[in-house]
């Protein structure tokens, strides 16, 4: 067999297993709603039909790295996911597909206050597996953890996302971030980033809001 004809089966593959899992989602969404895990050693909710929120332990950092890793501007070493994971749990939120049995998406967010003294959170890393992507997994994992810090009493999140990853942008946009400002050079490879913030209170949007993403 020819190598165009195998590149055409691989991707005839790729496209039928997306195709087969927004098949799921869209079922999902129409017969089935969110249910609150029963098992003791689980934090979260049912997302879909194959997915599920689930954090324990560390025993599940190697899974988050290899997630994140992949699509980082710049290498985080274990320490830091540590100091996340360790200090706000519940703010690192997971997606599972438990007809695979793998992890195939995360956030991770810590809380912090500004210089005002508000609550402010910060939304440090997300990453969702290539064959899970343009099926809404990453908003619904950035929503949940909005969802947490506003449950917490924060006022405002801010992240930092590259100025050529327009896929994340349009993603926070339809959340409701707005662009505060533009980061020269901002990671260790050189390129720029949007530093993104999402306001809770109304009268602070209004006086803070800058240009749309």
């Amino acid at each position: 067999m020819s190598i165009g004809a195998n590149q055409q089966d691989g991707q005839s593959s790729l496209d039928s297993t997306i195709s087969t899992l927004k098949r799921c989602l869209q079922i999902a969404q129409r017969d089935a709603t969110p249910q609150p895990c029963n098992s003791s050693d689980q934090v979260g909710y049912i997302i879909k039909l194959s997915f599920h929120e689930i954090f324990k332990d560390e025993t599940q950092i190697g899974d988050i790295m290899r997630l994140i890793t992949k699509d980082l501007s710049e290498p985080y070493s274990i320490y830091t996911y540590r100091y996340f994971i360790h200090n706000w749990p519940e703010l690192c939120v997971l997606a599972y597909d438990t007809i695979n049995n793998s992890y195939v998406g995360a956030v991770v967010c810590k809380l912090d206050r500004n210089a005002e003294g508000r609550r402010k959170g910060y939304l440090a890393m997300l990453a969702i597996d290539e064959l899970y992507r343009k099926l809404g997994l990453g908003t619904r994992l950035v929503r949940r953890a909005i969802e947490r810090m506003q449950a917490q009493g924060c006022d405002e999140v801010v992240l930092e996302t590259e100025v050529s990853n327009v896929n994340a942008q349009r993603l926070y946009s339809n959340l409701g971030f707005i662009r505060e400002k533009r980061l020269v050079r901002y990671y260790l490879n050189g390129v720029d980033a949007f530093r993104l913030k999402l306001y809770f209170s109304p009268p602070l949007a209004a006086a803070m809001k800058s240009s749309l993403v």
